[in-house]
């Protein structure tokens, strides 16, 4: 029987997240759906579980918006790269890209999620409200 990578993949983050627990919060006011932009705080890169980060593809990033739920956001850039866990209410990425004359910048990418979610039961899925780049000028590679 064939079980797909994608499969594979979902299952290995499912239990990353059950075994690193669920209420991670950095920012305050994350658990409420928004941050002030002076109030965001971006985990210590050493602390990653996933320390080199993704190389990440502008195109791929303009699919992430408002309203993007967690899944189609695990489908376009994976698992989040430090310690949250699936009930989190932020996911943090190291995410690299290359610029015009062909050097890598490394970003930390913070997206922060609704709290509207009340359990796959009722078919409910966090939605994401806010992005964030550190640093800011990183943000121009989400943008198509």
């Amino acid at each position: 029987m064939k079980v797909s990578i994608y499969r594979h993949g979902l299952l290995a983050t499912a239990l990353l997240f059950a075994a690193t627990g669920c209420t991670w919060h950095l920012s305050p006011g994350a658990q409420h759906g928004s941050v002030s932009p002076e109030d965001v705080v971006f985990p210590d890169q050493n602390s990653a579980w996933q320390k080199a980060g993704k190389v990440a593809e502008q195109k791929d990033l303009a699919k992430i918006k408002v309203g993007s739920t967690k899944e189609e956001i695990y489908q376009v850039i994976g698992a989040p790269h430090f310690q949250e866990g699936f009930n989190a209410r932020e996911w943090d990425y190291i995410l690299k890209f290359y610029d015009d004359n062909n050097n890598m910048e490394t970003c930390l990418y913070k997206i922060i999620f609704d709290n509207g979610y009340e359990g796959k039961l009722r078919g409910d899925s966090f939605q994401a409200t806010e992005f964030y780049w550190q640093p800011a000028s990183c943000g121009q590679y989400a943008k198509n």
